[in-house]
């Protein structure tokens, strides 16, 4: 009976300890998102997005400026990432959407490891031209 009791109380305790966030870090990216013709895309939605790993929660966005410009800062985990710009207010695009000014460009993943780090990345739209 003894040792069943000292199994029951080690159960509480393994359950009872808190499990321990993983260690985040700041991520400063920024750079500037341009069209075919390397001309700025104004007011884009640019977003922080998991390579490899779902999406749970939150994705960190901002809107670029009407120079196309953008500047985004992160809590996150190391772990690969993709930067994205989208021409709607998601970084996804849809299959079947009817609308041709919904577009989407993404950097290649991105590594980032156990430390603050910053980086420029510029998007580049490619293919179909944006309908303006």
């Amino acid at each position: 009976m003894k040792s069943i009791l000292i199994v029951l109380a080690a159960i509480c305790f393994l359950l009872s300890t808190p499990q321990r966030e993983p260690q985040r870090y700041s991520y400063q990216v920024w750079g500037v998102v341009v069209d075919e013709k390397s001309r700025p895309v104004p007011k884009l939605t640019v977003c922080f997005i998991p390579s490899e790993r779902p999406v749970n929660g939150r994705i960190p966005c901002v809107k670029a400026s009407d120079d196309g410009e953008y500047a985004l800062t992160v809590r996150e985990v190391p772990d690969k990432y993709h930067i994205c710009a989208s021409t709607t207010g998601s970084p996804f695009a849809l299959a079947g959407d009817p609308d041709p000014t919904h577009r989407v460009t993404c950097s290649k993943p991105m590594e980032f490891g156990p430390s603050d780090e910053c980086r420029q990345v510029n998007l580049k739209f490619e293919g179909k031209r944006l309908q303006r």
